[in-house]
C-alpha cells in the first residue's frame, strides 16, 4: 500500500462496500462483495490482505511452584504440519466482523492442538491457554486492503471493462 492511501473510517467503508454491490455489474467483483458483506467459505481463496502472520503466546503453569507465567512460544516447538495451522490468521468473517470490533484479533489454539502440546511447549510447565495474535493490526490490514480494492477497481474498469477484477486480483490480491 502506497503511504499518501489515507484509510477511512470502518463504517464509512462497510457504507462503500454495500454501495459497490448494488452498481457493480461484473460477476467477479459481485462475487467478492458478497464475500466481504457476508463472509468468506472454508475454503474460498482469501485475498492478500485476510491472511495476517502471527506469533504465538500462552498462558503456563510452573508445576513445581504454582506460579503462572504468560509468554512467547517458540515456533521450533511445534512441527511443521502444526504450525502450518497457526501462524496465520485466515479472517473468514464478514469485514464487519473485524471492522466494527477491533477486539477480534486474538484467536485461540484449537483444543486438540492444545492438549497434544499441553507438556511440551516449555518442561516443567502445564499450557493452560494457547493462541496466536497477529503480528500487524488484523483491522489496519483489512480496512488497507478494501480501501485499495474500492480505489483501484474503477481505474482497472476503464481500462478492461469485462476483465478488470481477475486484472486487479492478479496484480497483487492473492497469496
Amino acid at each position: 500500500m502506497s503511504a499518501s492511501l489515507a484509510v477511512a473510517s470502518p463504517s464509512v467503508l462497510l457504507q462503500q462496500l454495500e454501495s459497490m454491490r448494488n452498481e457493480v455489474q461484473t460477476p467477479e467483483c459481485r462475487h467478492w462483495l458478497e464475500q466481504e458483506l457476508q463472509g468468506y467459505a472454508p475454503d474460498a481463496q482469501l485475498p492478500w490482505y485476510r491472511i495476517i502472520a502471527c506469533r504465538q503466546r500462552g498462558h503456563f503453569l510452573d508445576l513445581n511452584t504454582g506460579r503462572y507465567l504468560t509468554c512467547h512460544i517458540g515456533s521450533q516447538t511445534l512441527c511443521q504440519r502444526d504450525l502450518a495451522h497457526i501462524q496465520f490468521i485466515y479472517a473468514r468473517a464478514p469485514a464487519a466482523h473485524y471492522l466494527l470490533h477491533p477486539s477480534s484479533d486474538i484467536e485461540p489454539w484449537p483444543d486438540d492442538l492444545k492438549e497434544q502440546y499441553q507438556a511440551l511447549l516449555i518442561p516443567g510447565y502445564l499450557c493452560l491457554q494457547a493462541w496466536h495474535e497477529p503480528v500487524s493490526s488484523l483491522r489496519l490490514r483489512l480496512m488497507e486492503g478494501i480501501e485499495q480494492f474500492i480505489n483501484e477497481y474503477p481505474k482497472y474498469a476503464a481500462l478492461q471493462p469485462q476483465h478488470s477484477f481477475k486484472a486487479l486480483q492478479h496484480s497483487h490480491w492473492h497469496i
